[in-house]
């Protein structure tokens, strides 16, 4: 059980970190999520330290704490680079008082294995440890796993392990140690299995994710392409522009799509095409918050299909570069919008 807090950690960042992935783009949807992770990693490590706990550990806690401030005051900037560095700065040091503690956990434990080699023992009582520490520890990282298994709408049953975890303490209760040990290596063993299916949801749905991100930069770029051409730009730029989403199209897992988007961007930026980025934004923008509204009990059909067609006019506007009207659409579409939120 000396990894238990460490694993602990890292499944928090799970989401953002799963197939090696963790970029901006994602955060940028919802940066929120960043503090969340954050916060309930210091949470769980504040449970563990003590009054008795080395100074060094208490230094690096309030360290961590300090990124996760500025992590908050980042996300209410809007500064996702500067969120990313904090809640990445955080996490570390985070796991770096896990390992900390798990080192130190194992050394109690061998000052304790040697005493009772050197202490003479009644033969009639248990000599087990209470793996009461452990029980709480697993308890903790499992009550992280079921909200991740909610969050990926999982179909896990937990329903095996609650009841394992209940024979765990009735043993504890009977002093029956060592039954109780046995029945935590059940429920680790378990535990593997959980983490493991979840992590594979995880993954299907964060390539999934992708995939639809990068279908919405396809619709983008060919908008961008159209005026490019008739704009008469150089054969060099489009054939960069039609050569890269092609690779975008093609691209298949999360880490391809993204490097295919950075190297748009990079073209964008050199050849200087970046003047409707911004309308581009408020466009998927809007998309999202449509789709957001369509959930919603009580909003009016009609008004969304009206708000869908008006975006395609200012999809076609965007494509034909007429961009102040698109712009003007957008602040209308964006009020009413509003507004239906705000009367829900």
């Amino acid at each position: 059980m000396n990894t238990i807090v460490t694993f602990g950690l890292l499944i928090l960042v799970a989401s953002m970190a799963l197939g090696g992935i963790t970029n901006s783009i994602y955060a940028q949807d919802d940066p929120s999520i960043l503090l969340k992770l954050a916060k309930r990693a210091q949470n769980q490590i504040q449970n563990q330290i003590s009054s008795e706990s080395p100074d060094e550990i208490k230094r690096l806690f309030e360290e961590g704490i300090q990124n996760v401030n500025y992590l908050e005051k980042a996300i209410r900037n809007n500064d996702t680079v500067s969120a990313k560095e904090h809640f990445l700065s955080a996490m570390k040091i985070f796991t770096e008082i896990s390992r900390h503690l798990s080192t130190s956990d194992d050394a109690a434990a061998k000052s304790s294995r040697d005493i009772s080699e050197e202490t003479p023992t009644n033969p009639a009582r248990s000599t087990a440890k209470d793996p009461s520490n452990d029980i709480q520890r697993l308890q903790v990282y499992v009550n992280n796993l079921k909200s991740l298994a909610e969050k990926y709408e999982t179909s896990i049953d937990f329903s095996e392990l609650d009841k394992l975890f209940e024979l765990s303490r009735q043993q504890i209760s009977d002093n029956q140690f060592s039954l109780a040990s046995e029945t935590l290596q059940k429920i680790q063993e378990i535990v593997v299995e959980i983490n493991k299916e979840i992590r594979e949801e995880a993954a299907k749905q964060e390539s999934q994710r992708a995939k639809e991100y990068a279908q919405q930069y396809l619709e983008q770029l060919d908008r961008l392409i159209e005026n490019a051409k008739k704009q008469g730009l150089s054969d060099e730029i489009i054939n960069k522009l039609e050569n890269a989403r092609e690779n975008l199209s093609s691209a298949d897992n999360p880490a391809d799509i993204v490097q295919e988007i950075r190297k748009i961007l990079s073209i964008k930026k050199q050849f200087e095409l970046t003047k409707n980025d911004r309308l581009e934004s408020r466009v998927l923008q809007i998309e999202k918050t449509i789709s957001q509204l369509s959930q919603i009990d009580g909003v009016d059909h009609d008004i969304l299909v009206d708000a869908k067609e008006t975006l395609q006019t200012i999809k076609r506007y965007l494509y034909d570069g007429e961009f102040d009207n698109a712009n003007q659409l957008l602040r209308d579409l964006a009020k009413q919008l509003e507004e239906i939120k705000n009367s829900l």
